[in-house]
């Protein structure tokens, strides 16, 4: 009986390994091993067409900090990062406010929602490209409505402001439908003692829904922070960088070193900044969130 019993474990231990290890394996070659060779990379110089790397120790990192054009570059994937993440964490917990009312269509607005998220950045963003052209969709409706065209890409103003339009279009409902789930989760007889005390929907809000999302919150900020330090397609395909490289970001920079000028060292100094950075944000964005709990 006893042999039967250990090799049971055995077999329950075997097929817990084969499930999580696949899992791990994928986790190591597609997240750390690049991790570790960008980090490697960021040592050397190299075209990513000779034999070796050349190992030059820290002088991609010091050319990095010591060049004022780098040090612009993070500051603007920084406050742009900043504005896109702020809109969109607020305009999603009112969407998923709206989405929680009982409805006999909340299935398609639920769903409707989503659609952004998968759809190709490729076409969407040339889709928003096409409206913003001179003689496009936006210009047309403005003359309609008797007011002066505008030249969109050559407005730094204009192209931060439709970058994050595309970004918040793109990633409102992912963080929509957590806020959803957030909000289902909280007990309905505390709005209803709530109601009956006479707290208005206002107040309901600010007492029960936000103290109540709390780790959700905390989770939407995060992935939030981390998906701001890696926007890149959206100044690709949108701005590329104009108008005169004002809306230019690191990571693009990045893409222009490591893919079109083969300097593959810089970019790899360049990316571990970016996860350095990313990773120092989430640490005092944890610490503040544990200090509020304590």
């Amino acid at each position: 009986m006893k042999k039967t019993a250990v090799s049971r474990g055995e077999r329950r231990k075997r097929r817990a390994y084969a499930i999580i290890i696949p899992f791990f394996a994928y986790i190591a070659l597609w997240g750390i091993l690049p991790l570790f060779y960008g980090l490697y990379l960021g040592l050397t110089e190299y075209n990513g067409l000779s034999e070796k790397p050349m190992f030059i120790g820290l002088k991609n990192y010091m050319d990095f900090f010591t060049n004022n054009t780098y040090m612009q570059l993070l500051w603007r994937q920084i406050w742009m990062g900043a504005i896109c993440l702020f809109i969109n964490t607020l305009l999603s917990f009112w969407l998923g406010l709206a989405l929680n009312v009982p409805s006999r269509a909340k299935g398609f607005f639920r769903s409707g929602i989503y659609v952004p998220c998968i759809a190709a950045t490729s076409i969407t963003s040339g889709i928003f490209v096409v409206l913003l052209e001179p003689n496009g969709v936006m210009n047309t409706i403005l003359k309609r409505m008797g007011l002066s065209p505008v030249t969109w890409q050559y407005s730094q103003f204009w192209m931060v402001f439709w970058i994050a339009v595309y970004f918040v279009w793109k990633n409102i409902g992912p963080a929509a439908i957590i806020w959803l789930g957030g909000l289902q989760s909280i007990d309905v007889s505390l709005y209803e003692a709530a109601k009956m005390d006479g707290a208005n929907s206002v107040q309901r809000i600010r007492y029960i829904t936000i103290p109540g999302l709390r780790f959700v919150a905390s989770y939407i900020i995060l992935t939030g922070i981390i998906g701001a330090m890696q926007m890149f397609d959206v100044v690709m395909f949108i701005s590329k960088g104009n108008p005169y490289g004002k809306t230019d970001i690191l990571m693009y920079r990045l893409y222009r070193d490591g893919i079109v000028n083969f300097n593959m060292g810089m970019a790899g100094a360049e990316a571990t900044v970016i996860g350095m950075i990313t990773i120092v944000f989430s640490i005092i964005y944890f610490r503040i969130i544990l200090k509020k709990e304590d």
